[in-house]
């Protein structure tokens, strides 16, 4: 899981939807909940920060490029 994966993820489920499915909402909650402690735990936060800003840099190159 990575940091736009968590951030997805949360705003996901505080956005307002028409037809509210409580069962699936607290499910997907549980599911980031569990993917955050595990990487807490494991300590591969700061390794993921780097990812993240590594792509996002590459991103830029290719958009500036042309290439994307």
């Amino acid at each position: 899981m990575n940091i736009t994966g968590l951030i997805s993820g949360i705003v996901m489920l505080l956005a307002p939807i028409e037809e509210v499915n409580v069962a699936s909402k607290i499910y997907k909650g549980t599911v980031l909940t569990s993917k955050v402690i595990a990487k807490t735990e494991e300590g591969k936060w700061g390794a993921s920060a780097h990812e993240e800003g590594y792509q996002n840099i590459k991103d830029t190159i290719l958009e500036i490029g042309g290439l994307k």
